[in-house]
């Protein structure tokens, strides 16, 4: 189960979580997330624990667990679908809120109106 852990400290390694984690089962993955430009850490990661029912009820115990003086939220991690993120969007078969001849040139004008007299926009 996919395990996701937040409120951490920034001294906290996938070490730290492997080892808090093992307790309760086996770890097949920990990971801190990580800020891809500076490489600092986020504050969450996620740990991966077999089975189950272990994870479950490492969950239950770990949750406002302190760690390197920083209560963790730990909880089930939820795959989120991007089109679950974006229940407002406007589906693609809608029309076009601009109409052919009320395109303009990004002046206001219509494309048939004129800047200056004799000459065209």
């Amino acid at each position: 189960m996919n395990i996701f852990v937040g409120h951490l400290a920034p001294t906290v390694t996938s070490d730290d979580l492997r080892t808090t984690f093992s307790t309760y089962g086996t770890v097949i993955n920990a990971l801190i997330m990580r800020d891809t430009i500076h490489d600092k850490p986020l504050g969450y990661g996620h740990v991966y624990l077999v089975p189950d029912e272990n994870a479950q009820r490492a969950i239950q115990e770990l949750n406002r667990m302190v760690l390197r003086g920083r209560p963790m939220v730990v909880r089930m991690s939820l795959d989120r679908v991007r089109k679950d993120r974006r229940l407002k969007q406007i589906p693609w078969e809608a029309p076009e809120r601009r109409q052919g001849s009320r395109r303009t040139n990004g002046h206001g004008l219509n494309s048939q109106h004129t800047l200056f007299p004799g000459t065209k926009a």
